[in-house]
Order: structure tokens, then C-alpha cells, then sequence
């Protein structure tokens, strides 16, 4: 056993794919170990083996998920084992045994003769014994002190929101009572290009409505204008930034930031040394529509992710004339009914006279294994055999997607690439497209898509419903590749 293999496991876990992983744990042989975090882990994927399964079975995978985590704590003093066996026997309708164990959980708590874990993990796993026990207010309040504790710790928060939801709502008991506790509000913004470099009124009111969203964390461009003041605010205020642009960083400066004055860019470069992260858009060599509007989704996917992951809320905030028509990306959000904020400007300083290049953007779907010709593709695709293989040109990543899914459905073990980039029409854009696809699909999992980054992260907003998770990287001829997967099981539980 290596940390390695538990921890690819516990990644397809997480990406919803219980079955496979299951058969990664059996592959790896671990069903005879007897180390505590194989044991865990067994627990963990049997517990979701239950969640996905129903009456004797259910029950069954229950019982196997409790035994593994009782054995995995032993005659060890541990916390993490216990808590977990006390939870699955709620949710195997065994209160008494729940009561028994998150009892035994708290008596090793107030010992402190106890395995070494975080200050934050020990009181999280009070507040979920307290709630096994009946004592939801108790839970409540160790819960808050451990988050005061460890304010930061979003993560682990969100993990446990989520857990403790799940026993309130089978408990039948209210779960706004911790709403108060999750992680804050991730923010895509975006606005005017060549505002005026001072405008007090301006700042004032995106200032105003920062305290009003009170984000943690804000993603999008730094264009001169609002994108700058925004991000400054922002900061200010103790949000983490995440830059996304259009282009690389001296493209970008030199197009969208210094020609606006060197005041610009000497902000836009503090900016961009004080971010948490910058993604740019890759093989771009001149900025386009198409770019700024990929570089728009992504940074909205990037909100959307981290929202998800941190079971918190998305909104989006924008500067603009009232004449401005919204972008495409910004009609999806709306249509979805996603939050949004708007400030509503009179004038800007941008110049008109800056040409873009025409470009495109295009979704790319390679299949490990070609389909009937008779598939339904969507408006505008298009279909070429490559190197081999069946390759689906389309114009719109939230058609490319579902189409994706709905092959392996007719063909289950079949495996598919998916890239989503930006293409010059009169250049080699779509062969390097497909062949970044052709490699996905050979890459991938059976039944799953592999989907390359920072593209991959747009399906955050095109396609809701498929949550593609963070998969690593994987290692081409074209260079280290980070990927997003998707496994049909997880638009399939059934199938588990």
C-alpha cells in the first residue's frame, strides 16, 4: 500500500465514481488490510456504496461501512474512526448504537487521552457527537468555537457543514442553524475598461457593494478601470484574488492596462504580485472577443467551483453603462438565476479605436471508440475521423458536454476528450484541438471524460449538472496537461 494509491481512490471517490473506486480499493489489495487508514477508507467507500443502494443491501454496506471504521479505531484512543461508526449507525436507523458510540466519542474528548489531531477536527467531531446525542445546541456551539478557532480552515468547514447537515435533515430537524457558519461568498467581477483613474463616487459605491456581498475570494480580469479597483477593494477588505486573463500577463498589460496610462499599470502590477493565483488563457499570441469571453467563463467557473466546493454561494458583480448589453457568459449566469450585482456608470474612457483579431472559440469531443453515425449532434457540429478517431467539432461547450454523457450512456466503457479553446479559423487551432482531445480520450477512464484545463473549468457554467472535479495532470507529448474528469456514474448512481 502506498499514501498514493489511497489517495487516487479517494479522488475517484470524491469525484462521485464509487463503483470504480471500489474496484480500484480491491485492485490495489487492500480488502485483507488491516492498516487504519485502508480500514478508514473502506468505511468511507462503503458508506457511499450504502448511500447509493437501498433496503437489505443498504443496510448491509451500513453494517460493513460501521465494522470497518470499529476496527480501523481498535484499541487505538482515536477520535475520526469512532465519530465516523457513530454516524453510520444513525444513518442505518440504529439511534441507540449512534447514542452509544458518539457517547464513547465525547468520553474520549473530554479525557484529552486521545490520538493527536487538529484543534479544529476535535471540536467538529463534538459538534457532530453533540447532534448524535440529541443536543443540538451543545453541537451548534462547539461547532462555532472550532471554526473561531481556525477561521480559515474553509475546507475542512465546508466538510463539515455538509456532514452535519446531512444528520440534521434525517434528524428532521432545521439546518439553517449553521448557515451562519459557512465559508464566505466567492465573487466573479468585471466592468468598464478606462474609467476615470479617481472617480470617488465610483469607488464608493463598489466599495459599498463589497461590504454588502463580503467576499472571500474574487476572480476575474485587471483590466484599467473597474477590474482594477475592484480587485484593490477587494483585497483591502481581506478577499484572496484569483487573476484570470485573456492573454499572457505582458500581452494582456500592454493592450488592456498600459495604454490607459502608466498609473494603470503600476497598480495592475502590484496586483498581479500580491494575487493568490494568475491564469492566463493558453496559446493565445494576440488578443480577441473570443478570448476575453473565454477567459470570462473561466473565471466565472472558477467562482462557481470554488462556491461548490465550499458548499457557499457564487455572485457576480459588474460595473456598466445602462447601455450595455450583457456579454454571453453573463447571460448564462443570469439565465441560471445566479446571484448578481450591477453598478451603473455614466461614462468611460475606453478607446474605441483598438481593433481585436477574429477569433472563435470551439468545443472539441474525441471518443476512444467510435459511435453510430445516427448520434443527434447538436446545431453547427460537425464530425472528421482523426488519427483513427471519431472527433465532434461543436460551437458551444454546454452542447459539447451533455453530448459527451449521452454517448457513454449508448456505449458504457466507451471514453471521451473534451477540449475547449480558442481557434483562429484560418489557422492549425482545430487540429491541435483534436489532437489534445485524441490524447484525453486515451487517457481517460472507462465510461468517464477527461476534460482539459483551464478550459475544463468553463463547464462550471455551461454545464451545472456535470460537475467535473479536479483530476491532476496527466503527462503528453504536448506537455503536462491539468484535467478535469467526469465519471458517468456520477450522472448515473443507479449504476452503482
Amino acid at each position: 500500500m502506498t499514501l498514493s494509491s489511497l489517495a487516487l481512490i479517494r479522488q475517484a471517490a470524491r469525484a462521485g465514481d464509487t463503483l470504480r473506486a471500489w474496484r480500484m480499493f480491491e485492485s490495489a489489495g487492500l480488502l485483507g488490510s488491516a492498516e487504519d487508514d485502508a480500514l478508514s477508507l473502506r468505511g468511507r467507500l462503503l458508506k457511499d456504496r450504502a448511500l447509493k443502494s437501498s433496503g437489505e443491501e443498504r443496510s448491509s454496506f451500513f453494517d460493513q461501512a460501521e465494522a470497518a471504521y470499529l476496527r480501523a479505531a481498535g484499541d487505538r484512543r482515536a477520535t475520526y474512526p469512532l465519530i465516523n461508526a457513530a454516524t453510520i449507525a444513525f444513518l442505518n436507523g440504529k439511534p441507540e448504537r449512534a447514542r452509544e458510540l458518539a457517547g464513547r466519542t465525547i468520553a474520549l474528548l473530554d479525557s484529552g487521552d486521545h490520538e493527536p489531531e487538529t484543534s479544529y477536527w476535535l471540536g467538529a467531531t463534538r459538534a457532530e457527537a453533540e447532534l448524535l446525542l440529541g443536543r443540538v445546541d451543545a453541537g451548534k456551539a462547539a461547532l462555532e468555537r472550532a471554526i473561531a478557532g481556525t477561521p480559515a480552515a474553509w475546507e475542512d468547514h465546508a466538510a463539515t457543514l455538509r456532514q452535519l447537515r446531512f444528520v440534521l435533515e434525517r434528524m428532521e430537524q432545521a439546518t439553517d442553524i449553521l448557515d451562519h457558519l459557512r465559508p464566505p461568498v466567492s465573487l466573479h467581477f468585471s466592468g468598464l475598461i478606462g474609467l476615470p483613474a479617481e472617480d470617488e463616487e465610483i469607488r464608493a459605491a463598489i466599495g459599498s457593494a463589497l461590504d454588502t456581498i463580503r467576499p472571500g475570494f474574487v476572480f476575474g480580469a485587471l483590466a484599467a478601470g473597474a477590474d482594477i479597483v475592484i480587485a484593490e477593494l477587494a483585497m483591502a477588505r481581506g478577499a484572496h484574488l484569483h487573476v484570470v486573463l485573456p492573454a499572457p500577463v505582458d500581452l494582456f498589460r500592454g493592450e488592456s492596462v498600459a495604454r490607459f496610462g502608466a498609473h494603470w499599470a503600476e497598480r495592475f502590477d502590484r496586483l498581479i504580485e500580491a494575487a493568490d493565483v494568475v491564469e492566463t488563457v493558453p496559446d493565445i499570441d494576440r488578443l480577441s472577443d473570443a478570448a476575453i469571453i473565454l477567459g470570462e467563463e473561466i473565471s466565472m467557473g472558477l467562482a462557481l467551483r470554488r462556491a461548490r466546493t465550499l458548499a457557499s454561494e457564487a455572485v457576480a458583480l459588474r460595473v456598466r453603462r445602462p447601455t450595455d448589453a450583457a456579454s454571453p457568459p453573463e447571460r448564462v449566469w443570469r439565465d441560471r438565476g445566479l446571484a448578481h450585482h450591477d453598478i451603473m456608470v455614466g461614462r468611460s474612457a475606453a478607446r474605441g479605436d483598438h481593433r481585436l483579431v477574429e477569433r472563435s472559440r470551439c468545443a472539441v469531443l474525441a471518443l476512444a471508440t467510435s459511435c453510430s453515425s445516427e448520434i443527434s449532434l447538436p446545431p453547427g457540429a460537425g464530425v472528421r475521423t482523426v488519427a483513427g478517431h471519431m472527433v465532434i467539432f461543436a460551437e458551444q461547450l454546454a452542447d459539447a458536454a451533455p453530448l459527451a454523457v449521452d454517448i457513454l450512456r449508448a456505449m458504457p466503457g466507451n471514453r471521451a476528450g473534451l477540449d475547449y479553446r480558442v481557434v483562429d479559423p484560418g489557422g492549425d487551432g482545430l487540429a491541435e484541438a483534436a489532437d489534445m482531445a485524441i490524447l484525453l480520450a486515451r487517457a481517460a477512464p472507462p465510461s468517464s471524460v477527461l476534460a482539459a484545463c483551464p478550459g475544463a473549468l468553463a463547464l462550471e457554467l455551461h454545464a451545472p449538472d456535470l460537475a467535473f472535479e479536479s483530476a491532476g495532470e496527466i503527462v503528453t507529448p504536448l506537455g503536462d496537461i491539468p484535467i478535469s474528469m467526469f465519471p458517468l456514474a456520477a450522472a448515473d448512481p443507479t449504476r452503482q
